[in-house]
């Protein structure tokens, strides 16, 4: 079954180390499938002759909970329209 919320990958790096290792992160962000959180995904693996090592760790916010900081913390900024126009 597709995801219905795919994610947007905000950072995505290969690096390959002079011992031969090879090193992919990747960091995402999406929706809930209920749309009521969001999450936030860091992916790291790390290959090299021993083998491959990898760790996945996710957080999660409250869409209604970030909506609320970005409220109490942002810098608002309003528009207006010149009803002359």
């Amino acid at each position: 079954m597709p995801c219905e919320n795919p994610a947007m990958i905000l950072e995505q790096r290969l690096v390959k180390r002079a011992n031969a290792a090879l090193h992919c992160r990747e960091t995402s962000l999406r929706l809930s499938s209920d749309r009521d959180t969001l999450v936030l995904s860091r992916y790291i693996e790390h290959y090299s002759h021993e083998g491959v090592q990898w760790v996945e760790s996710t957080h999660t916010v409250p869409v209604r909970a970030l909506l609320k900081w970005m409220i109490s913390h942002g810098e608002p900024q309003t528009l207006s329209q010149d009803k002359d126009l």
